[in-house]
């Protein structure tokens, strides 16, 4: 099981509730510019596949999903490990200047409150595999 972020342009709001139904994301970059604005951010990044990107450590892993298209709109991260992962996401999410959706709880990922909702995931999912 992974924690997941979706990550794309989502306007101007504070909250994905004011997204309105007409909302159409921008495109973020071509594949190759995102790719590369990631591995400035966090150098140990293993993109040996142009669709799929790796970060794993002995705390975390975080797999970058960019999809096949090379112009993008948006791509997904999928976090497994513990919360020494936050800041490095933190770090990409500012190197790229996007936002990303929490698929766990349905709002932004926010660094200062990504801690305890991690901890609270992994406290879920170590339930579901006891």
């Amino acid at each position: 099981m992974s924690w997941d972020l979706f990550v794309q342009d989502w306007g101007n709001v504070r909250t994905l509730n004011e997204i309105p139904e007409d909302f159409q994301p921008q495109p973020i970059g071509t594949r190759s510019e995102i790719i590369q604005k990631i591995k400035d951010a966090e150098p140990t990044v293993n993109f040996e596949f142009d669709t799929l990107g790796v970060i794993e450590n002995e705390h975390f892993s975080i797999e970058f999903n960019m999809g096949s298209d090379e112009l993008l709109n948006s791509f997904s991260m999928h976090v497994r490990g513990n919360e020494l992962a936050i800041p490095c996401i933190g770090n990409i999410l500012k190197h790229i200047n996007l936002r990303a959706a929490d698929g766990s709880n349905g709002e932004f990922f926010n660094t200062d409150e990504a801690t305890e909702k991690l901890e609270n995931w992994i406290k879920h999912r170590n339930k579901l595999l006891e």
